[in-house]
């Protein structure tokens, strides 16, 4: 008889329907996908001109690049496949130094630093002031920010940032700050001081717009560091097609004024049925609110337990387990859900949640393999 044992699913980033899949035993069609924090109300793809599928790409691209600046509100600019494709790259702009990177937050920011060489200064990504300390005492060279902080919330004010890029730039130190999450907020972007020689902001039309398969986001800086990544980027890095969506996006002005108003009522559905239904089980946990997800800092093991019962119902959620990453700050015994949202027109998924989440109990569930492909909850019971 084969013993059966604890597994737990992981994932590097949400979206990763295939692995769920495989994991749990759930068709891929089947799921309803909260993994992510992409807008499950996408801009509507356009009519697209015959010739953007026939002729190579812009290489630079004056309609589109005129198109950014105005939403951005920059003068200097440059597009790329997706962020992600700038996070790759920023690293490699610097001999090996001192980089602080959020112990929580999007992973890929300390993978590439790590992987080029650098030396990783973690801090506490439910509490970023606490930069502040490193910078003032020189204990880094180059700060890479999150804000707002996927999944945290966290968002550092514009005061804070202009002392610390002014700090940063005395001794030739970077200030990267990733606002893939910003466009609900403009107001508190970075962006008008993008052209000081040592700030670098990410964008990203994914998120906001919902238009994440088509790969464009684009870097804001001063010149001599936009041409420093553009030696990287290579000539046709984001396709014809990519970029005649994205500039119709850019440019619907009337669009992203609604999408602003769904997105914060999708998000308050969301916060009031996590309230109702996780506070009444779990009164202990925390509940942070943004405009394109909603999340919950909870014990770790009830935490697990809620994604696994969600997950074996065919609802997948991105799941941070603290303990693992957040052993020198203030979580180290919970876990992090992150629940991406639903529109009103996705009546089922929405009624579906909701009864899942009304059964849900304060027992610990564990996810058990029995030695097939077939995975099972099995409850389990503390003194």
């Amino acid at each position: 008889m084969t013993k059966s044992k604890r597994i737990v699913f992981e994932s590097k980033h949400g979206g990763n329907l295939a692995a769920a899949s495989q994991f749990f035993g759930v068709d891929k069609e089947q799921w309803t996908d909260l993994s992510t924090g992409i807008s499950p109300c996408a801009y509507p793809i356009p009519i697209i001109p015959d010739s953007y599928f026939h002729q190579l790409p812009e290489v630079n691209n004056e309609t589109l690049l005129a198109a950014a600046r105005n939403y951005y509100q920059v003068e200097s600019l440059q597009i790329a496949a997706g962020s992600q494709q700038l996070i790759e790259i920023i690293p490699q702009l610097r001999n090996p130094c001192r980089v602080a990177i959020p112990d929580v937050g999007y992973q890929e920011h300390l993978w590439q630093w790590r992987k080029h060489g650098h030396e990783i200064v973690f801090y506490d990504g439910f509490n970023p002031e606490q930069l502040d300390s490193l910078i003032v005492h020189n204990k880094v060279d180059c700060v890479v920010l999150i804000n707002p902080n996927n999944p945290t919330g966290a968002d550092v004010a514009l005061p804070a940032l202009k002392k610390w890029q002014k700090l940063l730039e005395e001794r030739n130190g970077w200030l990267i700050i990733d606002e893939a999450f910003r466009d609900c907020s403009p107001e508190k972007s970075f962006s008008a001081f993008s052209h000081l020689p040592n700030v670098i902001v990410l964008r990203s039309v994914g998120k906001f717009f919902g238009l994440a398969g088509i790969r464009v986001g684009f870097v804001l800086a001063g010149e001599a560091l936009l041409n420093r990544i553009n030696e990287h980027l290579g000539l046709w890095s984001v396709s014809a097609v990519s970029q005649y969506i994205a500039m119709c996006a850019l440019t619907n002005t009337q669009w992203q004024q609604q999408q602003r108003i769904t997105l914060s009522e999708n998000s308050q559905w969301m916060h009031q049925l996590l309230q109702q239904l996780l506070q009444q089980s779990f009164p202990e946990c925390e509940i942070v609110q943004t405009p394109y997800f909603i999340s919950v800092l909870i014990d770790q093991k009830k935490g697990e337990a809620i994604f696994n019962q969600l997950a074996c119902a065919g609802i997948l959620i991105r799941q941070w387990p603290l303990a693992d990453i957040d052993k020198q700050f203030s979580n180290s015994n919970k876990t992090l859900l992150r629940f991406g949202l639903l529109s009103e027109q996705q009546k089922q998924p929405r009624e579906k949640l909701q009864q899942l989440l009304q059964s849900i109990d304060g027992g610990s569930y564990s996810v058990i393999n029995s030695g097939t492909n077939s995975v099972s909850l099995c409850k389990t019971y503390s003194d």
